[in-house]
């Protein structure tokens, strides 16, 4: 296991990578948010690093990090009508600028002698947006199969990544702790009275007095399967307390009891 001074000084190094490859003050004027996720790249180069070379950790997790912000940017357009110009434009830039995060991918494992990866990122790639596509698109009666299609969405590119690293056994770990986020975000979205197709899903056969109890009871079950992975990954307790501590929103328990009353 990287010891934590090495990996506070690589996962420095990426962001700074990150933030010089991806600077410009025309998306810095429109899009000033985005960034790379730092809890992710801190997980995911922690384990990477377990068998790949510092220089592949490196570049790997890099490349990972411009697909991630990708997806982000992609994430946030709309899939409402526009009937302005300043929202269509808004809407064509964020379309651009995700493309353009994730064509520089390409460039780096095509310029580090990583070439057959582009491959598993692109393949990566089209899975994600399909399952995108199902988890918009679709009318979904089944929690379980949404789930499903979440946690790849949020996961499916690190195991896939890991899986090429002969490292499979730590795919849970991504599995459940972005899932989880993605579960804790949505949560608190649909309490601020915004989409959430995962959240309305998860309480279509409940009825509206019990919403904050099945919301409340699913989120000890996920921390429930967290707490396994203190047990079958020793070595990454102290990852998994500093991602659940830095990158998980707090449950909106007393927002919700608020609305009640």
């Amino acid at each position: 296991m990287v010891n934590p001074s090495h990996l506070t000084k690589e996962v420095t190094a990426i962001i700074e990578k990150f933030n010089q490859l991806t600077y410009h003050p025309y998306i810095e004027k429109y899009i000033p948010s985005v960034g790379i996720d730092e809890e992710k790249c801190r997980l995911f180069y922690a384990s990477l690093s377990k068998k790949a070379s510092k220089e592949d950790a490196f570049v790997i997790t890099l490349c990972a990090m411009l697909v991630q912000a990708a997806l982000d940017v992609h994430e946030e357009v709309t899939l409402h009508p526009v009937h302005s110009d300043d929202a269509r434009k808004n809407r064509q830039l964020h379309v651009l600028i995700g493309d353009y995060y994730s064509s520089l991918y390409y460039h780096l494992l095509a310029g580090s002698d990583h070439v057959p990866l582009t491959r598993l990122f692109s393949h990566t790639l089209q899975e994600i947006n399909e399952q995108k596509m199902n988890v918009y698109e679709v009318n979904h009666d089944e929690y379980a199969e949404m789930a499903d299609h979440v946690m790849f969405i949020e996961s499916g590119l690190y195991g896939k990544l890991l899986e090429e690293y002969n490292l499979s056994f730590d795919k849970e770990i991504f599995e459940q702790l972005f899932f989880y986020k993605r579960f804790m975000d949505e949560w608190n979205n649909w309490n601020s009275d915004r989409d959430s197709a995962l959240i309305q899903t998860f309480l279509k056969q409940t009825p509206v007095s019990g919403h904050q109890d099945a919301l409340i009871q699913k989120q000890d079950e996920l921390r429930a399967s967290i707490q396994r992975l203190y047990v079958s990954h020793p070595d990454f307790t102290d990852h998994i307390d500093q991602y659940l501590n830095e990158a998980i929103q707090s449950a909106p328990v007393e927002e919700m009891e608020r609305k009640v009353r």
